[in-house]
């Protein structure tokens, strides 16, 4: 193993090294800025969080996130209620089931999944807007 210095390191994986077989200097690793701290996590290198510094005069100001409104919301909710709203958002694939018979039909069924459902998928669409037309119909 060979010991390197963070600015060392850190130059290294700049000029398109890479850090196997490296070790950083402890008395370098102390503190380390943000900026370096991210090089080095691109290498495969770690730093601990109570390692990293940064000064707010190196952050540049970003319309976009400097003038977010936080809503405290769901920083309040446990993990279990932040799962259950995270499923809530993702859409869940519907399986239908198109076997048949045939196993050489069901065979190019499963081998062929993603055409069938771009085929299928329009159809559905359609099938769905003609079945609210006739329900508006019969109101």
């Amino acid at each position: 193993m060979k010991t390197l210095t963070v600015k060392e390191a850190v130059a290294r994986i700049n000029e398109g090294g890479d850090l196997k077989g490296i070790i950083l200097d402890q008395d370098s690793a102390q503190q380390v800025n943000i900026q370096d701290a991210i090089v080095l996590s691109s290498g495969g290198i770690v730093i601990p969080e109570q390692n990293i510094y940064y000064n707010d005069d190196d952050i540049a100001y970003d319309e976009d996130i400097d003038e977010l409104t936080i809503n405290s919301e769901i920083v309040e909710l446990s993990w279990e209620e932040k799962a259950r709203r995270a499923a809530a958002f993702q859409p869940s694939a519907i399986h239908i089931d198109l076997s048949t018979q045939s196993p050489e039909i069901d065979h190019w069924l499963s081998e062929n999944k993603a055409q069938v459902a771009a085929l299928l998928k329009p159809i559905v669409v359609h099938l769905f807007e003609a079945a609210q037309e006739l329900k508006k119909g019969q109101e």
